[in-house]
Order: structure tokens, then sequence, then C-alpha cells
């Protein structure tokens, strides 16, 4: 199943990449639950946050290098759930960050999904699922959206 869903934030496209691209992944960090040490993964609550709390499920972040392409800065971004990840999607996703003006910034999430559960699983998530999976990814993009704006507006200070 492909996704896609975008935030845009008030920022500078050159501030958010130099960010992004300044800690290999740590620029996520204020999203997590629980990442105490150097070398432990990276784990965020995803989910519907704000309208369905009890439907979230934390998930260990991965996030590449990121890549240069022409005018677009692009970091591989995965998430696997903790804990019976066989009943969860996992997700692999390209987050691009493209200067849309001077002082405004896109963030775009393209990715896919498999649903778990085989053919069963795919019937419910064309049912159902697909939507929470949806409004997961708007809430991760919202959060990462407000968190970058913060971290980089603490930076400028």
């Amino acid at each position: 199943m492909l996704l896609r869903s975008y935030a845009f934030v008030h920022v500078p496209a050159e501030l958010l990449c130099a960010r992004i691209t300044a800690d290999h992944g740590k620029w996520l960090s204020p999203l997590a639950d629980a990442a105490v040490g150097d070398g432990e993964a990276l784990r965020v609550r995803v989910g519907p946050i704000d309208a369905l709390p009890l439907v979230g499920k934390t998930v260990t972040l991965d996030a590449g290098e990121a890549i240069e392409r022409n005018e677009v800065t692009v970091v591989p971004i995965n998430w696997q759930a903790t804990g019976s990840p066989g009943l969860f999607p996992g997700l692999e996703a390209d987050l691009e960050v493209a200067a849309i003006g001077p002082m405004f910034t896109q963030l775009t999430l393209r990715g896919r999904y498999e649903p778990p559960l085989g053919t069963l699983g795919r019937q419910i998530d064309r049912l159902l699922l697909h939507r929470v999976t949806e409004a997961t990814v708007r809430s991760f993009m919202r959060r990462l959206a407000e968190s970058l704006t913060k971290t980089v507006a603490e930076n400028r200070d």
C-alpha cells in the first residue's frame, strides 16, 4: 500500500536540511519515547494520537543518510513496530525536504507498507486500517514539522 503525506514548515529549507544532515538521525530525537544512549534504537509513538490515542503504537525509527537530489533533500526512513511486529505493518519511506519559498519548506513523506496477515490483512486494510495508517502518518508529519520548527528556532537564538 502506498502513502503520501505533506507538512509545511515556516523555516528556510537550507536551515532544515542543515539540521537533518548534521547529526545522522538525532534530529528525530525530540519525537522519541525512549532513546537513552548512543546506539540504542530510536523509539517513537505513532498513530492518530490526537483523535484515537489508544490506536497508537511504539515503533523503532531509523533514518538513513540524507541524499541531495537537485533542489530536494531526501532522507530514507523506516519504522517497525516494537512488540508483535507481525501484527503491525512496517513502513519504508522517503522524507523529502523542498523549498517552496525563501521562508517556507514542504516536507513530503512518500512510502509504502505491506499489511500484515496476508490476504485477510489486505482486506481489513482496504476496509478500515488504511485510513488509520494515513492518519498515523499525518500525525507523525505534523509532529515532525512542529519539532523541526522548534529545534531550528532554538538553534537560531
